[in-house]
Order: structure tokens, then C-alpha cells, then sequence
């Protein structure tokens, strides 16, 4: 396994390289040297033989005993160059130091005095020399929506413009060298100009961008993608990227896995193993021994009980509310996020009764607690409570909690008739759970909103199971999806930062629509929001590592 910081940075190498040679001469042409320069010691050097190329009338020759270059320059000035000690002498005495180097037998003359000889400029980057009489100049700047044209006095290359984006989430473009027409409109846009720089920005809301020259005019548009990749980590089983992007002008970071799920299993795992309680993210998933963690689904933080569907090792914990999706593990090793029916049976005999609540406060026709549950268990008249062990019922009567390696099921007079009236101790009782996939279910957690089902985004319907609050505010995001070529992704999007605003729902489908997803869903997220992978944390928390009931492990197998 491997990390790679994705950094841009200038290596000033002490081993010589070859670059090309731009010269911008007084005609407004552009000339291209290719491989005309050698950079060493970060100094750049211009072969000798195309000097008479870049200066008209200079005359150039070397000592027979090639000890010496004499430059005659078009104004009559002459320039001696020494082999041996590098130094170049001008007339009336002045000296340079480091003036040439010879490489593979040929003569290669400093570029900062042969800029300071003939009066030009110049500006090194790290794929050329650009030598220069006049700058280039920007004639016209046209910001449209979905583009930025900029149209420049002679044809543009690629090494004389930079695009980057600001702190701010602006995007721009240095050009160098370069001045504006001074009459030039640039509405809608920020123009800074410099020595020898124009720098043009503008807010757009793409999550990265693409570029094109058609002759004198670059043309900037906005790219599909997830943005830039601002940190990267691959293994033999996954891969993470950390991308920088946009949506509605603001920038936001967020922490990308993506898993071959063939070589996970993926679990759940309870704060403090039990329901009602709270426990720091990283602690849970230290006990669990797994090497990927990811927030659980929603929770009711006045008690801390998990809302909606909850499966752990084959076990129901919660049954769904309201209709929401879900993320799904099955014995088959398959992961489903979808909707999904689900039918919990308590089955006496020939005879069963529908579970309407697991680990639930409220009244229900039949509720069943787990020894996982601690909270109390509540007393409502006239209801039967049944405490149950390996398949049989151990005793009747109320009780208050669930002892450990049993089940409470409570039932209503109404659905105790449905079983027949007479329910004694020793009787069997089996737990039946059926869903409409017809899989053996081992994990799941409630989420939602789905963002794509079925490879498609989601309709505006999506809205009628959530509050506006909920998806209409700018936000941290949890999610988790499969992709249509199989793989499992969870992804953690920071918000409530300057870093990092967050997204909407709207923004979540539009951003995630083109993206290669079957199914996308949202679990928990504000400050739920958090991703580890192999013992670190990797995106930033709103509120620091949070302290959750739930969370959904991945451990290799």
C-alpha cells in the first residue's frame, strides 16, 4: 500500500535537463526551440548555434583553440565568453560569472545574460524558456455560464498560462508574459496584473475544468469529475481519494472509498455493544478490530436509539420507519441499497404474529426487545410479556429488562389472539424475518435520502420522506453506494467549514448523477459525518470524532 500526496512543487535539481525555447521576437511572432535549453544548478543555458536565430546581425565565432566565443552584437558591442572559467567580459570591462556551460561539446550561453545583452525578458518554468521583445496581450475576455474564452495578440501554447483555484474557490488563469489592453471590459470577472503577469478569476461552479486553443483563444469550460484529487491511497482491494471540487460556487472536500467487495465483509457495530447509548467512533471500531469504519443511519439523540432498520449478525435490531432505504449485507456477500419490504414474524406453532417494533419506547401491537437493549422496558395494562431462550418461552410476566442470551416479546390483547389466548411457558416461538429480495439479510442500517436508484437519480418524490431541513441545508454528508461494475463505495463529505461548505440534496443528485452509481443513499449526517480507514481518520469532522450508537465496519477477509 501506498500514499501519494498529490502537491505541485518546483525541484530545483542540481543534474542538468533539456527544455525548449520560446522567443517572442518585435514582429508578434512566436518561435519554438525544441529542447534548445539546458537547465543546471537553476540556472537555464541557450545553445550558442540558434542565438544567430533569436538576434538579427549578430556575429558569433570561437578562438581556434575553442578556448574563447565572441559574440558581436547588430549594436557593435562585443562579448568575449571564457571556456575555461565561465566569465564572460563585455566591452569597457564589465564581467558576468556563470555565463556558459559546455554540454556534449556544444556552447550553452546563461540566459540571463543573453537577456541583459540584447534587452529582452525572460521567464523560466520548469517545460521551457520563454524569451521575449513584447509580451503577449489580452485582447477580449468573454465569461459565459458554461465558458471562459480568452483571446490573446498571437497564438497561445500551453506554457504561457497557469489555471488554478483560489482559496475562495475562484477560478483562474495566470498568463505570463503578459500585459491587457488597457481599454478592455472584463465584466464579472477580477483581472489583476503584475511584472510581466495577468491574472483573471472568476466564481464558477464547476467541480473541475477542461481547456481548448483554437489559435489566438483559450477556451476554459467546466469539467464532469469528481474535482481534483488532493490526496490518494491505493491498496490491492481499494482505493481512496481525497477531491477538492464545487457545486453552487462553494468548494467542499470529500473522502471517496471505493472497495472490491468481494474481498470485504462488512458489519455493524454497536456503541458499548448495546442499544440506548453513545460511544466515540474510533473506540467502537478499535473493539471491532476492522480496518474501515463509516458512520450508522439516524438516531433519536434525546434517548440514542438507532431510528429504522437494524440487522447485525442475522439479529433484527430496529424495523424500518417511513418507507426509507437502506443499506444491505447478506450471507451471499452481496450489498443492496435500496428499499426494501420487510415481514418480522414471531411464529408459535402454525400460528405467527406480525412484529410491528424492536427495541422500541412505544406502544405496539407486538414489540420484541433484544438483550442488546438496556434502556427499561415499558408496563401497559393488559399487554402479555413473554421472555423467551433458545426458542422457548422461559417465563411470562412482566419484567423490566432483558436478561442477557434472551428476548422480550411484548403483545397486545389484539395480537395475542391472533396466536390464540393461551401462550404458556415451554412453548416454541421462532423468529422469521422476510424481505422482497429474498436474501438471508446479516447487516443493514436505515438511511435515505437515495440520491440513485437503479442508475438513474432520484425524483423530486424522493422529498416526501424527509423534512426541508434536512435536505435543503448546506451540510456533511455520509453516503454509500454501489457502483454499476460492482464495487462498494463510502463516501464522507465535509461541511459547517470555510474549508468545506457541505451539499444539499439537490446538489448531491446533481453532482452524483453522471458518476458510474446503480444506488447512492445518504446515511447520517451533519456531525455524524466521519470515515476511518486503517486506523486514521480521514475526513475532518465538523465537531471532532463523534461519539454515535451505530456504526458500519469493513474488514478484509
Amino acid at each position: 500500500m501506498r500514499r501519494i500526496f498529490v502537491i505541485c512543487f518546483l525541484f530545483l535539481s542540481f543534474v542538468s535537463s533539456a527544455k525548449n525555447l520560446i522567443y517572442l521576437d518585435e514582429r508578434g511572432q512566436t518561435r519554438v526551440f525544441t529542447d534548445a535549453v539546458v537547465t543546471e544548478r537553476s540556472m537555464d543555458f541557450v545553445k550558442l548555434e540558434i542565438i544567430g536565430e533569436l538576434i538579427r546581425g549578430v556575429v558569433v565565432s570561437q578562438s581556434l583553440r575553442q578556448e574563447e566565443t565572441i559574440m558581436i552584437l547588430p549594436s557593435g558591442i562585443i562579448v568575449s565568453l571564457s571556456h575555461e572559467n565561465q566569465r564572460a567580459t563585455v566591452e569597457f570591462g564589465s564581467e558576468f560569472e556563470n555565463s556558459l556551460i559546455i554540454k556534449d561539446d556544444k556552447v550553452h550561453v546563461n540566459a540571463e545574460l543573453l537577456a541583459a545583452i540584447t534587452d529582452k525578458s525572460f521567464f523560466s518554468e520548469s517545460e521551457a524558456l520563454i524569451l521575449y521583445s513584447q509580451p503577449l496581450t489580452v485582447k477580449s475576455i468573454d465569461n459565459r455560464q458554461d465558458s471562459i474564452s480568452i483571446t490573446l495578440d498571437r497564438d497561445i501554447l500551453p506554457d504561457f498560462f497557469t489555471i488554478w483555484w483560489t482559496g475562495s474557490g475562484s477560478l483562474a488563469v495566470t498568463l505570463r508574459p503578459a500585459k491587457i489592453d488597457p481599454f478592455l471590459a472584463y465584466d464579472g470577472m477580477t483581472v489583476t496584473t503584475g511584472r510581466g503577469f495577468v491574472k483573471i478569476s472568476a466564481e464558477k461552479p464547476w467541480p473541475d475544468v477542461e481547456y481548448e486553443i483554437k489559435g489566438r483563444t483559450l477556451i476554459l469550460r467546466g469539467k464532469s469529475g469528481m474535482g481534483r484529487t488532493i490526496q490518494q491511497e491505493t491498496s490491492f482491494d481499494f482505493d481512496l481519494n481525497i477531491f477538492e471540487s464545487y457545486a453552487g460556487g462553494q468548494k467542499f472536500t470529500m473522502s471517496f472509498l471505493e472497495m472490491n467487495s468481494a474481498k470485504f465483509s462488512f458489519e455493524i457495530e454497536l456503541a458499548n455493544d448495546r442499544i440506548s447509548g453513545l460511544e466515540k467512533a474510533t473506540d467502537t471500531l478499535r473493539r471491532s478490530g476492522a480496518q474501515i469504519m463509516i458512520n450508522g443511519g439516524y438516531f433519536d439523540q434525546n434517548q440514542n436509539l438507532p431510528i429504522g432498520l437494524l440487522v447485525r449478525n442475522g439479529e433484527v435490531l430496529g424495523l424500518p420507519t417511513l418507507g426509507r432505504p437502506a443499506i444491505y449485507f447478506t450471507e451471499e456477500g452481496r450489498v443492496h441499497v435500496s428499499r426494501m419490504d420487510i415481514i418480522y414474524l414471531a411464529r408459535f406453532d402454525d400460528r405467527f404474529v406480525q412484529i410491528t417494533g424492536v427495541n422500541s419506547p412505544y406502544r405496539g401491537e407486538a414489540v420484541l426487545y433484544t438483550d442488546e437493549y438496556r434502556n427499561g422496558i415499558p408496563e401497559f395494562d393488559d399487554f402479555v410479556y413473554l421472555s423467551i431462550r433458545d426458542g422457548r418461552i422461559i417465563s411470562k410476566g412482566f419484567v423490566s429488562r432483558v436478561e442477557k442470551g434472551s428476548d422480550v416479546l411484548v403483545l397486545s390483547p389484539s395480537s395475542l389472539q391472533k396466536i390464540s389466548d393461551s401462550v404458556s411457558v415451554g412453548r416454541a416461538v421462532s423468529l422469521e424475518l422476510l424481505n422482497s429480495y429474498g436474501e438471508r439479510i446479516t447487516g443493514a442500517v436505515e438511511g435515505g435520502p437515495m440520491i440513485i436508484h437503479n442508475s438513474r437519480p432520484v425524483t423530486d418524490y424522493e422529498r416526501n420522506y424527509y423534512s426541508a431541513s434536512l435536505l435543503d441545508v448546506r451540510a456533511p454528508r455520509t453516503l454509500v453506494g454501489v457502483k454499476v461494475t460492482g464495487e462498494v463505495v463510502f463516501i464522507v463529505i465535509d461541511g459547517y467549514q470555510q474549508s468545506s461548505y457541505g451539499l444539499t440534496f439537490k446538489e448531491m443528485i446533481e453532482f452524483f448523477k453522471d458518476k458510474g452509481f446503480f444506488s447512492l443513499m445518504c446515511l447520517d449526517g451533519g456531525k455524524s459525518s466521519v470515515m476511518s480507514v486503517n486506523g486514521e481518520i480521514i475526513n475532518s469532522p465538523s465537531s471532532g470524532v463523534p461519539s454515535l450508537p451505530v456504526i458500519i465496519t469493513g474488514s478484509r477477509k
